[in-house]
């Protein structure tokens, strides 16, 4: 049975293309490229791999960060691979990540925790201080503009932010900030089975009116969506921790990254979550149990993951 790898990319072929040469035993791989991009080198790239599956047409989406777009991205990779057959474990990764245990590791590592499912999150209804995320879950707020393909200026950035300031003094009204369920937060990174995903599948589809405030008055709902629906299935006790983690006891909403950070799956991430890994970060992911590092990058880390490649996948390095 093989690895099914979901990847969200958008750049960086170089590096996009090393991460699954690396990973590229007992596994398939479906990729979903940012609709603003082209996606035709990324198809002349992997053409020859028969392994590699990129979503085409109406199932690519404008991503944008901080909207719902991303996720709208993830669960169209999960529906494309789950009509292709049941596979040992559904890995989220992004372009920007890099395995830091070899293949034969990973694979067994999944084998021997089948039962397991790889997602962690706190209770956001039920934090001491929610004040912290009620910018993230309480008010109206814009982030995806599928009408605008340069979301990396200045300018769209002064501009959302403007558009975002205004809206945020407007509470969603309890028509759509419900609490029929309550609201979790997590890493987005996360590997889960065929059958817990078909069940959250489901979840959504059969009240995709309740998620509406995923849409228009979240932040950051790729760090929620898959993580609320899991601890409100019957899978919400089939985790590492068997349930929701304890939150941190945060000083500020400046340290929430932390919390996002202590709460991943099988990645090492940084606090900060917006840190590129390089060569002087290799002892301290040398050491890590986790399977994979974000965020890296070709050019700015190919000193890092050379010496991955050579001191702990034992692959060589990728020009040899």
């Amino acid at each position: 049975m093989e690895i099914c790898y979901l990847i969200l990319a958008y750049n960086d072929i170089e590096n996009l293309k090393r991460l699954i040469d690396r990973l590229n035993k007992n596994a398939v791989f479906f990729i979903h490229i940012d609709k603003k991009t082209n996606i035709e080198p990324f198809i002349q790239e992997f053409k020859l791999y028969k392994n590699v599956n990129f979503l085409r047409g109406n199932d690519r989406v404008k991503i944008y960060w901080g909207g719902f777009s991303i996720v709208q991205a993830e669960i169209n990779l999960v529906l494309k691979a789950l009509q292709n057959g049941k596979y040992l474990k559904y890995v989220l990764l992004s372009g920007a990540d890099y395995p830091i245990k070899d293949n034969e590791y990973i694979y067994n590592y999944f084998k021997k925790n089948q039962s397991i499912e790889f997602i962690r999150g706190i209770n956001l209804d039920n934090l001491d201080h929610k004040e912290f995320y009620a910018k993230h879950i309480d008010v109206y707020q814009k982030h995806d503009y599928p009408m605008i393909n340069k979301n990396n200026t200045i300018v769209f950035k002064t501009f959302r932010a403007m558009v975002n300031r205004f809206l945020r003094l407007v509470k969603l009204p309890p028509k759509i900030r419900h609490h029929k369920f309550d609201l979790y937060h997590g890493s987005q990174w996360w590997a889960l089975s065929k059958e817990c995903l078909e069940e959250l599948m489901t979840m959504y589809k059969d009240n995709e009116e309740d998620y509406l405030n995923f849409k228009i008055g979240m932040f950051a709902s790729d760090e929620k969506f898959f993580h609320t629906l899991f601890f409100n299935s019957s899978y919400k006790n089939e985790n590492v921790v068997h349930g929701p983690d304890e939150p941190l006891k945060l000083r500020n909403v400046e340290e929430t990254p932390l919390q996002t950070s202590r709460l991943a799956n099988i990645h090492i991430i940084d606090p900060s979550m917006n840190k590129w890994f390089d060569e002087r970060d290799f002892n301290q992911i040398k050491k890590s149990d986790k399977l994979f590092v974000r965020k890296v990058k070709s050019g700015y880390s190919d000193k890092l993951l050379n010496k991955i490649d050579n001191e702990i996948l034992k692959v060589g390095s990728i020009n040899e």
